[in-house]
């Protein structure tokens, strides 16, 4: 990959050439061949901001900060975090990726100036819901509604890049992409950090959509990815929305409201699902758990794995989705 001309520091002239950069270093970044993912990035975004950082650059230095962390290069990582916090980008310092500069001389001074930001961004923070409408839509008709989460640390939009809709925008779904009200850091939301917050703004976002439009309550699927998969995982099972189906792309971690108790109920219900993980993950203790509880209780689950990628999209994702949701769907 060639370096290219920007209109100033991160601005790409090919926005596509962008994302495939973006793309290739996320999948470094899952296979832990962090030096490689650096390499690519320094030999197309050299340097840092000198002013103002376009905002499509988020990801360029949140990435850049965790490879060098994990590359051992503390004070570097530092310099980073301050470059967006000089264009006013808040940062989520809680990871644990950030551990190893905690000790360094100038963090208590960026911490505090981190907090400030946050602090200010939250008092705007709103939940927000994209719409997407198969073209055959016709007002009054009785249509399947599936509902798309985020991740933590991430947003709707940065989801739309990644989760196909075509699979189901064809089958006559509407999709509506819910974006949390808790802001963790600059643009970036999460729904783990408080479960009540998050069925609020499900369940409110689901009502509204009822009301708009005529859902088909029978044919209602919930998806997501990381800490949106999680908060699907525990919306279904603890029976906020009447959903039929789910389909989560690395739900690592086992909410409070899956139990054995939850899925037979949900079993009776005819609710399905799929987990798609990395197989350079598999198997995570809390997900295998999960597996075996459903399967014990006659729970339709399928895995699907990522070959050869960890917590990520994989890059044949269209396909698996359509997969998963052939499963979901029982057709």
């Amino acid at each position: 990959m060639t370096s290219q001309t920007t209109a100033r520091w991160g601005e790409p002239v090919d926005p596509k050439t962008y994302t495939e950069v973006g793309n290739e270093v996320d999948w470094r970044y899952g296979r832990k061949e962090f030096q490689e993912a650096y390499d690519l990035m320094e030999e197309t975004w050299p340097g840092l901001p000198e002013d103002e950082m376009h905002p499509s650059m988020q990801d360029c230095l949140q990435f850049k900060a965790f490879l060098l962390a994990h590359l051992g290069r503390s004070e570097e990582t530092l310099e980073v975090i301050r470059a967006a916090l000089r264009s006013g980008y808040s940062w989520g310092l809680s990871w644990g990726v950030f551990d190893s500069i905690r000790d360094l001389e100038g963090y208590p001074d960026v911490e505090k100036e981190n907090q400030e930001l946050i602090h200010a961004e939250r008092d705007a923070a709103r939940r927000e819901v994209t719409v997407m409408l198969p073209e055959d839509h016709r007002v009054g008709n009785r249509s399947p509604l599936c509902i798309l989460l985020h991740g933590d640390g991430d947003c709707s939009g940065k989801l739309m890049e990644h989760w196909t809709t075509e699979p189901l925008l064809k089958r006559g779904f509407i999709v509506a992409f819910v974006q949390s009200s808790q802001l963790v850091f600059t643009n970036r939301f999460a729904w783990l950090p408080d479960p009540k917050i998050a069925w609020d703004d499900i369940r409110t976002s689901y009502m509204e959509l009822c009301e708009q439009y005529t859902i088909d309550e029978e044919r209602v699927l919930l998806c997501g990815f990381s800490g949106g998969a999680i908060t699907t995982v525990d919306l279904v099972f603890g029976e906020a929305i009447p959903a039929a189906g789910f389909i989560c792309l690395c739900p690592e971690f086992k909410p409070e409201r899956f139990t054995p108790e939850a899925v037979k109920a949900a079993a009776e219900r005819g609710v399905r699902g799929a987990f798609l993980e990395g197989s350079l993950v598999w198997p995570l203790d809390d997900e295998q758990d999960m597996m075996d509880v459903m399967q014990e209780a006659g729970f339709p689950i399928q895995l699907i794995l990522n070959e050869d990628l960890g917590h990520a999209f994989p890059s044949d994702f269209e396909g698996k989705f359509e997969q998963a949701l052939r499963f979901v769907l029982g057709a």
